[in-house]
């Protein structure tokens, strides 16, 4: 075990949240990395992922399992969940919509472990939670919607610059947010709605969408495995109809790019969710190359630190990283590089990962601790982060593992 990995270990291990345990929420579990006590969907997902290969000493498994146990009987996951497992939001607003990425990982962690019987029975939560999020967040022309909480991408600038948040979108209201947060100043105005919150259905989120693609290929994969032709089947054509929308709607030849959507017209703002499309075998072959390009492009994602969440020449772009307007994230990070490696890139993927993580390495050497997000300009934490995030940092480990 080499050094970066003991000092992984050993901050998740002191991080691991301990306490009483309740009929569905399960301690010690992965998590944010002890910074909330609240479990989040993604968090616990892209921690896992990591941890998978340190599964006899991390609660892999119960934690992923806390959030199959807090599952709905309508298939409905909650992006996040009080310590009592109480939702913070409404399954009735896309906030609720946490990025689906579960199948994800249980098929790597299959492809780890061989449990079989694992498979079994976490594959009914799986494709029980899909077809929720196709029920309730799928749009009339095939894309998905989102929000940008539920994206997981809090403060990224995605709609059209100008728009004035006319809440032209479904409006945040107290009855969509748990009680703790009725009195939030960073979610409410004046008359009392999360207007911030208020661009979702007029929008198709490249990365949401992506997503569910690469949901539905990943459960067709485990319904091979299983056995289940019928279910490979179904899978196979919900990913093939969700490629064909995203490849006509939100390709631009112009930019060579993928792009949300916004009042049914492309919104021209290069962010990394566009790059779920290569983990999501979304790309066809003659446009794979020009896509890529702009990761190495300074004027784009080329930036020192890969990968930033924003571009470089987006006007609300920060070299500090201001969050998601800029900064460097493990999970988006992480994404990008298995996405280059199922796309055939596996030469520039190397070269992201083997910058990635000497950089992490340099700050930790510099700062004693792995952190939340890093900024894309220096060999520094992003403005904010926070320290300690073991949670999803470390996926660096991953990145050396499975791309170095």
């Amino acid at each position: 075990m080499n050094t970066l990995e003991q000092a992984v270990l050993q901050i998740a291990q002191k991080k691991l949240e301990h306490g009483e345990i309740n009929d569905k929420i399960f301690r010690p579990r992965l998590g944010t990395g002890g910074f909330f006590e609240d479990v989040f969907f993604w968090d616990t997902a892209f921690t896992a992922m990591w941890a998978k290969y340190y599964s006899d000493v991390l609660p892999v498994e119960q934690s992923m399992d806390n959030l199959y146990r807090l599952q709905s009987d309508d298939g409905f996951i909650s992006r996040q969940y009080t310590p009592d497992a109480e939702s913070k939001w409404s399954n009735k607003h896309p906030v609720a919509f946490a990025p689906p990425v579960l199948s994800w990982f249980e098929l790597d962690f299959y492809k780890l472990k061989k449990d079989v019987e694992r498979l079994k029975n976490v594959y009914p939560h799986l494709k029980k939670h899909h077809f929720f999020c196709m029920d309730n967040y799928q749009r009339d022309d095939g894309l998905f919607t989102g929000d940008p909480f539920g994206c997981g991408m809090d403060n990224l600038p995605r709609w059209p610059r100008g728009w004035n948040g006319d809440n032209q979108g479904l409006g945040l209201t107290h009855e969509h947010v748990h009680p703790s947060l009725h009195d939030s100043p960073w979610l409410t105005d004046e008359q009392g709605y999360f207007t911030c919150f208020s661009w979702n259905w007029q929008a198709a989120y490249i990365d949401m969408s992506a997503q569910m693609a690469l949901n539905a290929l990943c459960l067709k994969q485990i319904a091979d495995i299983l056995e289940q032709p019928a279910d490979a089947e179904r899978f196979t054509t919900i990913h093939q109809n969700l490629k064909d929308a995203i490849n006509e709607k939100c390709w631009s030849d112009a930019h060579s790019f993928y792009f949300d959507l916004g009042f049914h017209q492309q919104v021209e703002r290069f962010h990394i969710g566009a790059f779920w499309t290569l983990i999501a075998d979304i790309v066809p072959e003659n446009r794979l190359q020009l896509f890529v390009s702009s990761l190495t492009d300074p004027d784009k994602f080329g930036r020192p630190v890969p990968v930033p969440s924003l571009a470089f020449d987006d006007p609300d772009y920060q070299p500090e990283g201001g969050y998601w307007r800029g900064s460097s994230w493990p999970p988006t990070t992480y994404m990008v590089l298995k996405g280059l490696k199922v796309a055939g890139a596996d030469k520039l993927a190397k070269n992201l990962a083997a910058k990635y993580c000497g950089t992490v390495a340099e700050v930790f050497d510099k700062t004693g601790t792995f952190w939340e997000n890093l900024s894309p300009e220096t060999l520094a934490p992003g403005k904010p982060a926070q320290p300690d995030f073991c949670g999803w940092a470390g996926l660096v480990l991953a990145i050396q593992k499975e791309i170095l």
